[in-house]
């Protein structure tokens, strides 16, 4: 008996590395390393998500875990919470300490110039879905916490009301339903409310044509969860029906600098992260955008990671449209004033969704 238990497991081992090596030859994920690299902050970084990447069989293994766990009616996993219709990420780590510290920075900013400074705050998904959120039903209104950050900043300083306009929207297709980050339909309705103070009339939406530049993205959280149960996005990007006025992209980061006639990258669409399409993420310090309008004002916007999404829309009003991304002026070390001149532009402009902006350490940067 104890010979035929023991064939049982020898024949076991051997089907079980038999499949291992099939799934590593035949299942292996379709992202090359060098892709990931591209788009990595450190090589440390983009060994690690080509390891996860091409695990064997590791979408079967996990999709199947949470299918089974969702059937079981778990609707939490870890940071991210199921809906039904979308994977919604929750952020705990919001600071009030931290949130006040970056409104002094942001005061101290406008203090330093006589430029007139706007700030808009943008909810995140699980702000303007918190009502089929029950595990955070009782926590901070994302509305309240904007709305008493606005309350703390200079009287010069103009804020601007994103939460109603997409709060209003939330039925239509305003945030990706498998990546924590607003859509091209979102990142407009926040742009029309926001021209209202920046003094312009908005490009209405019969204006543009629209491209789907991917109809069967699966972002971040999807990949986090691998929920087959959900419907997979689509990547939408607004053409203008008239001529695009952007001449010339550059691209700055500490040591490279690269040059495009574009503000759409589409060699991203190649990459893990396929939004990265708008301008190709959060890849580099400065980005100078060049248009056609040569009379009009210049805008320094000072970015999150929202804010590549509604550039394009932007386009339309400025000559030139600067960004810098005060998280990798941290990382490199630098002031906001090494790589731009406050006085150089008409208009400066932060945006920022109130997630990150109630956590995040870099904003004594914007000196």
């Amino acid at each position: 008996m104890k010979k035929f238990s023991d064939s049982i497991t020898v024949v076991a081992f051997f089907a079980i590395l038999i499949m291992f090596a099939v799934s590593i030859l035949f299942f292996q994920g379709n992202i090359s390393f060098s892709e990931l690299k591209a788009g990595a902050d450190s090589t440390i970084e983009a060994c690690t998500e080509y390891v996860e990447q091409n695990f064997p069989m590791r979408s079967n293994w996990r999709t199947m875990y949470t299918n089974i766990m969702i059937c079981s009616g778990k609707r939490r996993f870890g940071d991210t919470f199921f809906t039904g219709n979308r994977l919604v990420r929750l952020n705990d780590i919001h600071s009030e300490d931290k949130k006040i510290e970056n409104v002094a920075h942001i005061n101290e900013l406008a203090a330093n110039t006589d430029r007139p400074i706007y700030m808009m705050l943008v909810p995140t998904a699980a702000g303007v879905y918190s009502a089929d959120i029950p595990e955070i039903s009782d926590s901070r209104d994302q509305r309240e916490s904007i709305n008493e950050a606005y309350m703390q900043l200079d009287k010069q300083i103009i804020s601007i009301d994103a939460f109603y306009p997409l709060y209003s929207a939330r039925d239509e297709y305003v945030y990706y339903r498998t990546e924590d980050q607003w859509t091209s339909f979102g990142a407009y309705y926040a742009y029309t409310e926001s021209l209202k103070a920046l003094g312009f009339s908005a490009v209405t939406l019969d204006n543009y044509d629209q491209e789907y530049a991917d109809a069967n993205f699966k972002g971040e959280l999807y990949d986090n969860l691998m929920a087959s149960v959900l419907e997979p996005d689509r990547i939408n990007i607004f053409r203008s029906k008239y001529q695009s006025p952007v001449t010339k992209v550059e691209m700055f980061g500490e040591t490279e600098k690269k040059e495009a006639e574009s503000v759409y990258f589409r060699s991203a669409l190649k990459s893990s992260k396929k939004t990265d399409i708008f301008l190709f993420g959060n890849r580099y310090i400065k980005t100078d955008v060049y248009t056609k309008l040569n009379d009009a004002p210049k805008l320094l916007i000072i970015k999150g990671g929202y804010a590549n999404a509604i550039l394009p829309f932007y386009t339309a009003h400025y000559s030139k449209i600067t960004m810098v991304d005060p998280n990798k002026l941290k990382r490199a070390d630098m002031k906001l004033s090494e790589v731009v001149d406050t006085d150089d532009y008409d208009q400066i402009l932060v945006i920022f969704d109130i997630d990150s902006f109630s956590s995040a350490g870099y904003f004594d940067t914007l000196q």
